[in-house]
């Protein structure tokens, strides 16, 4: 199969910027994302997982799951075997350099994938991840969300969709469009091809934070996510501070404290969500 790739997003900052002190490449979020102020200039592209992208998605499945007893090696696995669907998000190569070189190869910058954790409810991570996902709710969700969550979970007849979306920090949520539309695209010829991308739900686990002085005031790591609140069928949300390297992560100002967002999605919203997306990154 051929390997896309779509260019996604321009990132320019200014020579000034760029110019900043070197200590500042050491602030980090309570995820362990760069947060500093020092900006790089790179043009990004979409291409289907490789193997060389295998420790790149590891490290970006750790900024969702943190310490979680999740297999992220296992599941980063699983990722690049079901390639024809998802993309990691690649710097742009220069004319010259050969993008199968090793040196260059583990560079991923995000990944955006939908995993079938019905169909491949036997593989050890996916194990592991329904039985989190079913302890959260269960430990944190009101009555009727804790019944919906163990109900999706048990019934094999129902095909759960887990779906994937992260990256590093600064990159601008722009880039979820494209990537997105072309996630889109794959399900569809899956579809077609008779293969298990049709789901009765799906799951979304976000990143989010809340301020100190007002709780009510969320703020979604990935800003293109945000809308997704008001179309879930159900939802609730973790506080991951003891999870986290740093309890607290400063944001213009304020200090911020990490939780986890659960949405759970009729499956048959999937395009609505990627539009819904689309209009809150062309609104900004």
């Amino acid at each position: 199969m051929s390997n896309k790739k779509n260019k996604v997003e321009n990132v320019s900052e200014s020579e000034e910027e760029q110019e900043l002190d070197s200590e500042r490449d050491s602030d980090v979020d309570s995820d362990g994302n760069y947060v500093g102020e020092k900006e790089l200039q790179a043009d990004f592209e979409g291409r289907n997982p490789e193997d060389c992208d295998y420790h790149g998605i590891k490290q970006l499945l750790r900024q969702l799951f943190l310490k979680s007893n999740v297999d992220l090696g296992a599941l980063a696995q699983i990722i690049i075997s079901q390639n024809y669907v998802g993309s990691v998000v690649k710097q742009c190569l220069d004319d010259g350099i050969d993008d199968e070189d090793d040196d260059v190869g583990d560079g991923v910058f995000g990944v955006t994938t939908l995993i079938n954790i019905t169909k491949k409810k036997d593989e050890q991570c996916i194990k592991q991840i329904r039985a989190l996902l079913t302890t959260l709710a269960n430990d944190n969700a009101d009555e009727k969300t804790k019944t919906l969550v163990n109900k999706v979970l048990s019934d094999d007849a129902s095909q759960v969709g887990l779906i994937i979306n992260e990256r590093i920090l600064n990159i601008p949520a722009a880039i979820s469009v494209p990537l997105f539309s072309s996630l889109q695209s794959e399900v569809d010829r899956a579809v077609k091809r008779n293969m298990p991308y049709t789901f009765q739900y799906l799951i979304w686990i976000c990143k989010t934070y809340k301020t100190i002085d007002d709780e009510s005031d969320i703020l979604f790591a990935n800003q293109e996510e945000k809308p997704l609140l008001d179309v879930a069928i159900a939802n609730f949300e973790v506080d991951v501070t003891e999870q986290a390297e740093l309890s607290q992560w400063e944001h213009e100002g304020g200090a911020m404290t990490p939780y986890r967002k659960v949405l759970i999605f009729d499956g048959s919203k999937f395009n609505e969500l990627i539009r819904l997306m689309k209009e809150e990154v062309e609104s900004v």
